[in-house]
């Protein structure tokens, strides 16, 4: 793995980490200022502090007690200061809006950085829950 590759991958985990710390903090730091973000119902979130707060509301309740494990990392680069990474990931622990216990749910994570001054960011992302038996299969 180049090292390049390495530093996207090391984003991509960060991402989870910062989650099953439950730390929206350095979870938005992960961010650009103008990121966007599109979770995995179709909600829409317009630079950090939307995607800090809406993670925020969403691990004080539905998420509290969630773990994020991402798997399958893929990372290209169009051109060399951006990145897109996709990733499967299982989150576990997780609850229903009446604080019913859920089960485990997979799905992709697509996100794009950039790199600026050295560092990668997260200028755009993308999550999609993974729902065996609804997709066609090509024939």
């Amino acid at each position: 793995m180049s090292d390049t590759v390495a530093e996207v991958t090391q984003v991509v985990h960060a991402f989870a980490e910062c989650w099953n710390r439950h730390d929206m903090n350095a979870f938005a730091e992960l961010f650009a200022p103008d990121a966007e973000f599109v979770n995995v119902v179709g909600l829409w979130w317009k630079g950090r502090d939307e995607i800090k707060k809406a993670h925020e509301f969403t691990h004080a309740t539905l998420f509290k007690n969630s773990r994020l494990t991402i798997t399958d990392v893929s990372v290209r680069f169009p051109v060399a200061s951006v990145a897109i990474a996709r990733s499967r990931w299982v989150l576990e622990g997780h609850v229903s809006p009446e604080g019913a216990p859920l089960p485990p749910r997979a799905g992709i994570l697509l996100i794009v950085l950039a790199r600026s001054s050295g560092v990668w960011s997260i200028i755009d992302a993308q999550n999609t829950d993974i729902i065996e038996g609804v997709l066609s299969r090509p024939q």
